[in-house]
């Protein structure tokens, strides 16, 4: 039996490239997409894009309801068992199907209401075209946490960066369609588009790693993976809405094309954070074997190297990207508005260099079996970052934004450190 290895290791450092590589395409189809957006529509529609996407993400934790990191956590402990593999996956798969489908029915009921919330009515148009994407995504999120769970690093790397070249992709094909330039509040249906190419292909890819045919405990693990993900749940949807807090914020208290300036500066550093979870994407299942087989002492190793380097490597990062910023959005887009997002980012990057070294662990309640806990931290982060957003935004505009969030994600770590000390013993 193939014990999981942490950092240092051959296949660790090739799942890793693999994950980065994934990452650059990630980066370059995010920064495509909003140039493209803001050069050819606005930015007023690349607001009205980002607040969808705002939603999107947020209606995408309903969907899938924490029963991915369920079965990514089941699946980790016993990669190797492939008839035990099956039925997680079967088990997961009917209750995201349930879940997804009921999350698109509410995502449509709500558009008017979240557009009237956001005063932009081109927000409900936006939502319509992305509804059967977020249908897909919430089955996605289960099929990809299944590849994750097995460590095939690789091709979970290979389908995320195809996920993100089809968004691209659905977005160039819709603009030569819309020539006059007369649809953009539309512009969300590059998900759809995207989640459902994919689907077909993530089918194939797992279904490849199951057993057939498939055990009849398949049923026993719906309601595990409910149970599960009924604590999970609010840690999702917290993350994915702490993730939006400056953007819906700033929507709140200030303009369309506001928004559409700071999501540049927030799309760059957002792009930048990946590369940490794609740290925590692969440590994971390394987590989830440790911590089922008691080897703490090895996991306490793999934490405090991973921390140290990841410091170190995120402030080199941060430094050279704030260096290169302004100079970077002066090549990239025509409108001179878009220069004021550079102090945002600034204060964005400080905030992600703060808790680097935390964030690749930072899912390890949810892999030592305390979703509930993990909820706990994720909410006391959310409630920071709304009220220092709510305190700061109406003072100090976009950088009052990105100061609050740098602060809530810096403040964090504490959080999380005095949650894993109490419930699993662990210095951390």
């Amino acid at each position: 039996m193939e014990l999981p290895r942490g950092p240092g290791s051959g296949r660790f450092r090739r799942d890793i490239g693999w994950n980065v590589a994934s990452l650059a395409v990630l980066a370059a189809s995010g920064v495509a997409l909003n140039v493209l957006i803001g050069e050819l529509y606005g930015p007023a529609t690349l607001g009205v894009f980002n607040q969808v996407l705002a939603a999107y993400i947020f209606f995408s934790q309903l969907a899938v309801g924490g029963v991915n990191l369920s079965a990514l956590k089941s699946i980790a402990e016993a990669p190797e068992d492939k008839p035990r593999t099956t039925s997680i996956t079967v088990g997961s798969l009917v209750l995201a199907l349930a879940l997804s489908s009921l999350a698109t029915l509410a995502f449509l009921c709500l558009r008017q209401p979240v557009a009237a919330w956001l005063e932009s009515p081109g927000v409900a148009a936006g939502m319509t075209a992305a509804a059967p994407g977020l249908f897909f995504f919430g089955l996605n999120k289960v099929l990809l946490s299944v590849v994750n769970g097995l460590r095939r690093m690789r091709a979970f790397a290979l389908f995320t960066a195809l996920r993100y070249g089809l968004i691209l992709l659905g977005l160039l094909l819709w603009v030569v369609r819309d020539t006059a330039r007369t649809r953009g509040d539309e512009l969300a249906f590059v998900f759809t588009f995207a989640e459902g190419i994919l689907f077909l292909a993530l089918v194939v890819e797992v279904g490849r790693q199951l057993h057939f045919p498939v055990r009849g405990d398949w049923k026993d693990w719906v309601p595990a993976h409910f149970a599960y993900g009924t604590k999970s749940f609010a840690s999702g949807v917290l993350l994915e809405l702490n993730s939006r807090v400056d953007i819906w914020m700033i929507g709140i208290f200030m303009s369309d094309g506001a928004v559409g300036i700071y999501t540049v500066a927030g799309m760059v550093a957002e792009g930048l954070f990946q590369l940490l979870v794609v740290l925590q994407n692969n440590m994971n299942p390394i987590l989830a074997r440790q911590l089922a087989e008691g080897r703490l002492d090895e996991m306490r190793a793999t934490i405090a190297k991973g921390r140290r380097w990841t410091y170190a490597g995120m402030a080199g990062v941060a430094a050279l990207a704030i260096a290169l910023y302004p100079q970077a959005i002066e090549h990239l887009f025509q409108d001179p508005a878009f220069a004021q997002s550079w102090a945002p980012f600034a204060f964005l990057m400080l905030g992600i260099l703060s808790a680097s070294g935390y964030i690749p662990f930072g899912q390890i309640l949810l892999m030592a079996g305390r979703p509930g806990w993990h909820s706990a931290y994720i909410a006391a982060t959310v409630a920071m970052n709304v009220v220092l957003n709510w305190l700061l935004i109406p003072r100090f505009g976009l950088s009052g934004a990105a100061a609050a969030t740098a602060l809530s994600v810096f403040a964090s770590v504490f959080v999380l450190k005095a949650i894993v000390r109490a419930q699993l013993r662990l210095r951390f």
